[in-house]
């Protein structure tokens, strides 16, 4: 906006001293007072006549003030009426000024004038001269020497028209062929007229004035030139009318031109169809109106065009306020950008010192800025976006006088885009929205930097990396500020600069985030979405943070916490504060909880890690089972679940639940064989178990989905109903929650994955304990090498070694060793059976104690 008020500026200058002093003066102001004194001029001869030489001086004066002179060397009166007048003056006086300064006068004065009196007209023979505004002499004498011409002859007679023109105020014209039509108070000329004023010359081709309407039109080829305040100006028309009346001047395809420095990046043109210049008494511009493709143009490639304009001046001649209206289009180009802009309507304000000071757009505002790409960036060029329905600018001025934005508010869906060349990368982008936008701008390097953007109103911002991921975030309120370093490309337009440092949004914010498609995919990303009372962006690490009740969700589920940081490059996330998530796990619909006092989301490897402490560790549980721990490790993509405490010499700290539907039998009698060697069996009856829970603790538990397995290492205690049991590490097996048939289940196997099943959820099937076994059961403890527990039937099967076989002590029946015991905790049997090879050199043992009556 800075370039196109710099022109503005020169449009309020089109035609202004030049039009009223020279124009006016010449047709209009000279002409109207003098007609009258060449058509009673011979009435007058005779009266108060000085004679020299065939010569007369005539002078009228009233109230003591002289009024007009008139001068002729020579008057011929021939037999047909007529009048031929030779070397003919005439001087018409005003008054002074309101400072007391000297009176003025013009003066009209030709070789040879006829008049003819019955007719009405005065026709001028050759040229005709005209001065006006000159110096007035101080008495009688030297106004008469004045009207007679006697300062344009030289000391030889030679002609001095040239000479004596320094005066500023003084208006030299010269044509030729000049009428004058009493009866219709007409005076025309279609010779050149030719005309001077401090420096500027000027030129048309034809004229006519009517005294009676005031009107004088100059008919075509009007022309002028010269310096004005110290520039080179250049103003052309088709065609002029000036209304003395209405004091008015009309231009037809009006053209100024001026020139403030050196190269053609300093030429500046205004045109229009048709130019109205308004003048006030003193016949300084008051007002200009252009109509029909109001165009300024300058050598830096800048243009704008409108359908009409409008620009008031003060007292002193300079610009109080400028309109464009009626499609506004405004461009800029040069080696470095390329600018366009557009709106229904622009006003601009001046300062006293006539100084742009304020500008408005209004009406569907657009402005583009394409800042041209560089070697480094390979292609990829920056660019600047702003529309709204408003846009209010605050101007001042740098210090080579151009004025440039202070402060820029956009109202009206106002939107601000930024879009930066990322060195062999792309581009990276930022976009910022809101009912009201305000942007606030620092000097820097003789321009402007944009430095702090704020919105209300529905605002939103959204980033999208060189990587195309897209980032939204939307709130009642919001604060951008930009980075102060300098930057690698620079913009008149006082943009540059315009790398997001920090970002501030309040007041029910929500953000999203979308990854591009996968490469041949059409459609877009999963989305995630988060919900917070505020969110800040930091542009330095490139991380939003969440504040307050914040909701993140996506396709696999949610989670909640008080804060969450999530990193633009990677979708990495960090929450904190009573953590929450909910994940919903296949087709079943079943969902997976987890409470948390923090969490790390790892977006790559889909991975959320949740973390507590000894005293309240992170929780996760699908329908009865739950593990807690100090960490989490859960992956959705592989569906897998590690637990385990902080640090590698953790205590067993990982608590785990799970839960027997209860579909096994178990023995309907005490009575069993325990003969060695013969694998002995007990009678069974189809006698259902109810759901059984069995806890399991460890200091780590990693869980697989797929293989419906959780494995815990680092010791292990697992308690259920029926006991006990202790070891290094163990396995859990789990079966799926949809009732199976025998014969499918038999083909299925135990511990595969179904697809009726959720995450840890199912029946727990039975639980491989291996590693210096203890189990302890009210009145009974045993030790092995290996357990298999079955959580349906309560069987416990327990295995040695041939050197360290497998032990029952009971305080009951006694101890009973064998290489494979089975026992219930229901019931006092224990099967024994040394493998599939009789147990060959193996001795089975028993002790059984005798109860002694008292």
């Amino acid at each position: 906006m800075r370039v196109s008020v710099e022109r503005l500026r020169v449009w309020l200058l089109v035609g202004a001293a030049l039009l009223v002093l020279a124009v006016t003066g010449f047709l209009g102001y000279a002409r109207f007072r003098a007609h009258r004194f060449l058509t009673d001029l011979p009435a007058k001869l005779g009266a108060d006549i000085r004679q020299e030489t065939n010569g007369f001086t005539y002078s009228q004066t009233l109230k003591g003030r002289t009024v007009f002179t008139v001068h002729a060397a020579k008057a011929i009166q021939h037999k047909d009426g007529k009048y031929t007048l030779r070397d003919v003056g005439i001087a018409v006086y005003g008054h002074g000024d309101r400072q007391g300064k000297a009176e003025r006068v013009d003066r009209i004065y030709g070789k040879e004038f006829e008049l003819d009196q019955a007719t009405g007209v005065v026709k001028a023979v050759g040229e005709v001269h005209l001065d006006l505004e000159a110096p007035a002499a101080k008495d009688a004498g030297g106004k008469m020497d004045y009207a007679s011409g006697k300062d344009l002859k030289g000391p030889g007679g030679e002609d001095m028209h040239e000479a004596g023109r320094g005066d500023a105020r003084l208006v030299h014209v010269k044509t030729s062929g000049l009428v004058y039509l009493q009866k219709l108070g007409v005076a025309a000329t279609d010779q050149d007229i030719e005309f001077e004023y401090n420096g500027l010359t000027g030129h048309a081709k034809g004229a006519d004035y009517n005294a009676d309407t005031g009107q004088m039109n100059l008919q075509s080829a009007v022309k002028v030139s010269g310096l004005h305040d110290g520039k080179p100006i250049l103003l052309t028309a088709n065609r002029v009318e000036m209304d003395r009346v209405s004091h008015k001047a009309v231009l037809s395809q009006a053209k100024y031109v001026t020139v403030s420095g050196d190269g053609d990046q300093a030429r500046q043109t205004v045109e229009a169809r048709r130019a109205v210049v308004t003048m006030r008494s003193d016949n300084k511009v008051e007002r200009l109106d252009g109509e029909g493709a109001v165009t300024i143009t300058a050598g830096d490639g800048m243009r704008m065009v409108a359908d009409r304009g409008e620009v008031l001046l003060s007292a002193d001649d300079r610009p109080q306020s400028a309109r464009m209206m009626g499609h506004v289009v405004y461009s800029a180009s040069d080696d470095s950008k390329d600018a366009r802009g557009s709106s229904s309507e622009a006003r601009v304000a001046f300062d006293k010192r006539g100084l742009a000071e304020s500008a408005v757009l209004s009406g569907d505002v657009h402005l583009n800025e394409h800042l041209l790409p560089v070697a480094s960036t390979k292609g990829a060029g920056s660019a600047r976006e702003l529309s709204a329905a408003v846009v209010e600018i605050d101007l001042i001025p740098n210090s080579q006088g151009k004025t440039q934005p202070r402060a820029v508010k956009a109202t009206g869906d106002a939107r601000l885009k930024v879009i930066d060349a990322v060195k062999d990368k792309g581009t990276r982008s930022s976009s910022m929205t809101g009912d009201v936008l305000t942007a606030s701008f620092v000097p820097a390097n003789n321009s402007q930097r944009l430095d702090e953007v704020k919105g209300s109103g529905r605002t939103s911002i959204e980033r999208v990396d060189e990587k195309g991921v897209v980032e939204t975030s939307s709130g009642d309120t919001l604060q951008v500020r930009f980075r102060s370093g300098p930057q690698k490309t620079s913009s008149p337009s006082g943009f540059e600069g315009s790398e997001i440092a920090t970002a501030l949004q309040q007041g029910h914010v929500v953000v999203t985030r979308r990854p591009p498609p996968a490469k041949g995919d059409a459609g877009s990303g999963e989305t995630d979405r988060a919900t917070a009372e505020s969110a800040s962006y930091d542009g330095t690490t490139q991380v939003i943070t969440l504040n307050g009740g914040v909701q993140l969700s996506n396709a696999d589920g949610t989670l909640w916490a008080d804060r969450v940081a999530i990193e633009q490059k990677t979708g990495d996330a960090s929450a904190t504060g009573t953590v929450k998530a909910s994940y919903r796990q296949g087709s079943a619909g079943a969902v997976v909880h987890v409470l948390a006092q923090r969490a790390e989301l790892k977006k790559a490897n889909d991975l959320a890690v949740f973390h507590g402490d000894a005293a309240r560790p992170a929780r996760l549980w699908q329908e009865g089972s739950q593990v807690e721990a100090p960490v989490l490790e859960f992956n959705q993509k592989q569906r897998r679940l590690v637990a385990r405490g902080e640090g590698t010499g953790a205590p067993m700290a990982v608590r785990a639940v799970l839960v027997s539907t209860g579909t096994g039998t178990r023995s309907s009698g005490a009575n069993s064989a325990a003969t060695p060697g013969s694998g002995g069996t007990s009678k069974e009856s189809a006698v259902l178990r109810g759901p059984a829970v069995v806890r399991v603790a460890s200091r780590q538990m990693v869980y697989s989905d797929e293989s419906r397995t959780a494995d815990f290492s680092g010791g292990v205690r697992v308690e259920s109903a029926d006991g006990v049991m202790r070891g290094d590490h163990a396995t859990a097996y789990l079966q799926s929650s949809t009732p199976q048939k025998p014969e499918s289940a038999g083909k299925r196997g135990a511990g595969k994955a179904d697809a009726g099943a959720g995450f840890l959820g199912g029946s727990l099937e039975r639980v491989v304990v291996n590693g210096s076994i203890v189990i302890d059961q009210p009145g009974r403890r045993a030790t092995g090498d290996r357990l298999v527990y079955t959580a349906a039937d309560g069987l416990f099967m327990l295995t040695g070694t041939p050197a360290s076989p497998s032990r029952v002590v009971d305080q009951a029946r006694g101890v009973v060793t064998g290489l494979e015991l089975s026992f219930r905790s229901e019931d006092e049997s224990v099967v024994i059976s040394n493998g599939d090879k009789g147990g060959a050199g193996l001795r089975v043992h028993t002790e059984t104690r005798v109860k002694k009556d008292r």
